[in-house]
């Protein structure tokens, strides 16, 4: 599968697969998404690609979508949401047609560029890799890598391929245009006249680097990693700060690409990297529902999901199993009081109103049992190292506007049994978050 633009890149490309594909065996099809960012403009390239590959006798699948109001929703910017959108069409069709590769138009400047663009950020060994020729992750293939626009340009011109031309790019609006446009005509003239090829060099050397630290890193998950599951991740600090650093943020950022199934950037990496030395409770956000934190001489990655507010009026004697919990109260005539902190007795004769699970809310307060006065629960979540995204995870037993239970952390002195306790209610929450 071709994706088609219109542009100069990506016609050059289609003509050159299409000049190959008895040879080579190849079955084409071409697949072009409008942005519907240049209106007219848009259109008539989509209406180009269609009677092109008309022409050529090749399936034409083409889609087309609202990027400007998809970035405003997302509150992502526009070539996010373009790129967003535009690989996820290519994907949808690929497999839905049962093709094995995307080929891509991008070239050797557009990789010069990217690395550029990469340095510029910050970015470590992967992000100097520049574009890869290939990945395996999503079939996507660039066969004109090794071509500068200027070969394309001379290749359009003397096999007469017709292509648009995009107006945005001659915009420096962007960053990569204002690179484009401003940067690099200043490098050519005055530092390296083959800046293109010789960034082309060094992303190949780069790329080398890059699949050895990861073939490294990989051999030391055994050593690293102590438990892996869908939802969560966990790795030994003491083993995985016994390699040098350089390492450690490689098998972070093997680590994250395993877990979330997506790459992250360099700065992410150094982010976690930094969550590693810090206080246990301590963490940062992968995406938006994955978090990494610290807890004591682990570090784990971990699936979280947004819990809404809640307030559920419970009954003594019932079970309920909510969405994100279970609580049981009953009546209990023996107490048989034990290390599990998901079960705690109370005097039943001091609970005197409904009792009610809820969230917690800042400026919450209750008597610590076994401490003397009383303590904010932020300041309790801090104490016991738990992480901002799991206190609201965690139900709350009240009666009357006094906390009775943090459920599964600690019990309200208030409520505690005493030698004169005449009646009980035992307690039990088990988390499902």
């Amino acid at each position: 599968m071709v994706a088609v633009s219109g542009g100069i890149d990506s016609m050059v490309l289609f003509k050159s697969l299409f000049q190959l594909k008895d040879q080579r065996k190849i079955n084409l099809v071409i697949a072009h998404f409008n942005h519907q960012l240049r209106g007219k403009e848009s259109d008539d390239d989509e209406d180009f690609v269609r009677q092109y590959t008309k022409e050529h006798g090749v399936d034409c699948y083409i889609e087309r979508a609202n990027t400007s109001l998809t970035a405003e929703t997302q509150k992502i910017s526009i070539q996010e949401a373009a790129r967003n959108l535009r690989y996820a069409f290519f994907t949808k069709v690929r497999t839905s047609i049962g093709f094995s590769k995307i080929a891509t138009g991008h070239n050797a400047d557009d990789n010069c560029e990217t690395i550029l663009l990469n340095v510029f950020r910050g970015a470590g060994v992967h992000g100097l890799r520049g574009i890869p020729i290939y990945r395996n992750d999503n079939g996507i293939i660039r066969p004109l890598l090794f071509a500068t626009r200027h070969d394309i340009e001379l290749y359009a011109l003397e096999n007469h391929i017709p292509y648009r031309v995009d107006s945005s790019n001659l915009k420096a609006d962007y960053t990569r245009n204002f690179l484009r446009l401003n940067i690099l005509p200043v490098i050519k003239e005055n530092i390296n006249p083959n800046i293109s090829a010789t960034l082309q060099r060094t992303s190949q050397l780069f790329n080398e680097l890059d699949q050895y630290l990861t073939g490294e890193a990989k051999q030391l998950f055994e050593d690293v990693v102590v438990t892996n599951s869908p939802d969560e991740l966990a790795i030994n600090l003491e083993t995985f700060h016994s390699h040098p650093i350089f390492l450690q943020e490689y098998i972070l950022f093997t680590l994250a690409k395993e877990f979330t199934k997506q790459e992250i950037s360099f700065s992410n990496v150094r982010a976690l990297h930094k969550t590693t030395l810090s206080e246990s409770g301590n963490y940062c956000s992968v995406r938006m529902d994955i978090v990494f934190y610290k807890d004591r001489n682990q570090a784990f990655f971990k699936k979280v999901k947004h819990i809404p507010p809640f307030r559920y009026d419970v009954e003594i004697n019932k079970e309920y199993h909510f969405e994100n919990f279970y609580f049981n109260s009953k009546i209990e005539k023996e107490t048989k009081i034990n290390n599990n902190p998901n079960e705690e007795f109370i005097d039943a004769d001091l609970v005197t109103g409904k009792l009610l699970l809820r969230n917690w809310t800042d400026g919450d307060w209750f008597f610590p049992f076994g401490m003397d006065g009383k303590k904010k629960l932020s300041d309790l979540f801090i104490d016991e190292k738990i992480p901002i995204f799991k206190k609201a995870t965690i139900p709350i037993l009240e009666s009357n506007g006094s906390i009775i239970w943090v459920c599964g952390i600690r019990l309200d002195d208030r409520f505690k049994i005493t030698p004169q306790t005449k009646n009980v209610i035992k307690l039990s929450y088990k988390s499902n978050a």
